[in-house]
């Protein structure tokens, strides 16, 4: 009753009905946004309040993806022979087996290693004392009075050593405390492995209809660069700590195993961790003089020119690479956000981001 008929014969709401109803829906849009900011709040707090619960269930279940990004490979090959849950539990059955046959022959010459070389640091600060008065001596000669530093640089490291042992079991007790937190990654990584075309599968029907296409690419991009990352990194890093540890036995160099072990963890941090790993080892082999100094620098630096040229471009594709500039500034990110584990964690969480950015582009 309210409509007016015009000659093109269109229905029309009289001007007052439109403001009432302009005003009506901006009242409602209105009060959409404080129930929207407010939700948005509420979960902040939450999520605020929860973070080292959140923080801990992420570790789970990021330790619980690598694991299962390493039995992939042969679990797709069981499945074609079984079902996928007996495929499955083989596979991290394999991966068991394997981590336990190296850790019961790498444990006891690491232990013993590790004992000669911390007997063997009393008589590597004296000869870094002795070499020291000299490099004094013939600095005092020429005018420059180096003494102070040098007390200064002894009594920090006679205090740090002096506290090696409590350090060192407060390592062991902060390493236990990571690995509790991680107590439950096989498991999780056992049912991500068996049941990852369900998860998938109910992940996508919890999306909207028009984003289920670019969620699934996004999804698979992140896998195959992810998956591909890891399995390359960890090879690489394997094949650098045996190159070094093999070369560093051969010409002599103290602790060779403990070495090798120290540069095959470091080089999950590329660029920086194997220099950081490079200088305890050239420290060592300081004590028998300059040549072997030389020799370990010439074996170390040989290792990494192999990686450079030989194993990274053959285990880590094209596709899964980052450049360099990218790689210290996420390593940087990661240390300064979570410390050690940041730096760990910061390479795979950029590859990941890069193959979601991908797939949704496509």
């Amino acid at each position: 009753a309210a409509q007016h008929v015009t000659g093109a014969g269109e229905a029309q709401l009289p001007l007052p009905l439109l403001q009432e109803g302009g005003e009506g829906m901006e009242r409602r849009a209105a009060r959409w946004n404080v129930q929207t900011a407010a939700i948005v709040g509420v979960v902040a707090a939450i999520l605020w309040l929860t973070r080292h619960v959140l923080w801990a269930l992420m570790m789970q279940l990021l330790g619980g993806y690598a694991l299962m990004a390493m039995a992939l490979p042969l679990c797709r090959v069981l499945e074609k022979r079984m079902s996928p849950g007996l495929a499955a539990a083989l596979s991290f059955l394999a991966l068991g087996l394997a981590a336990a046959a190296v850790l019961v022959g790498l444990i006891p010459p690491l232990v013993q290693q590790f004992r000669q070389v911390s007997a063997m640091f009393p008589a590597w600060l004296s000869w870094l004392e002795q070499r020291l008065a000299q490099g004094q001596s013939f600095l005092q000669e020429r005018g420059v009075n180096l003494s102070p530093v040098r007390d200064e640089f002894f009594s920090t490291v006679s205090r740090y050593a002096g506290n090696a042992v409590s350090a060192l079991a407060g390592a062991a007790a902060q390493t236990v405390r990571t690995m509790s937190k991680l107590v439950l990654s096989p498991l999780i990584g056992f049912y991500l492995l068996r049941d990852r075309r369900q998860i998938a599968s109910l992940l996508i029907l919890l999306l909207p209809v028009s984003w289920r296409a670019r969620a699934v690419r996004a999804g698979r991009e992140m896998r195959r660069e992810t998956a591909g990352f890891l399995r390359g990194q960890l090879l690489v890093s394997a094949f650098v700590g045996t190159l070094t540890a093999v070369g560093l036995m051969l010409i002599g160099t103290p602790g060779w195993l403990l070495l090798g072990l120290l540069m095959g963890v470091m080089e999950l941090v590329p660029y920086i961790g194997p220099v950081l790993a490079g200088i305890p080892a050239v420290l060592m082999a300081l004590q028998s003089g300059w040549t072997q100094a030389l020799w370990t620098l010439l074996v170390l630096w040989t290792v990494q020119q192999v990686e450079g040229s030989f194993l990274s471009p053959r285990l880590l594709s094209g596709a899964t690479r980052l450049h360099p500039l990218t790689v210290l500034l996420a390593i940087s990110a990661g240390g300064i956000f979570s410390g050690t584990l940041g730096m760990l964690l910061a390479l795979p969480i950029v590859v990941s981001a890069r193959g979601a950015m991908r797939g949704l582009r496509r």
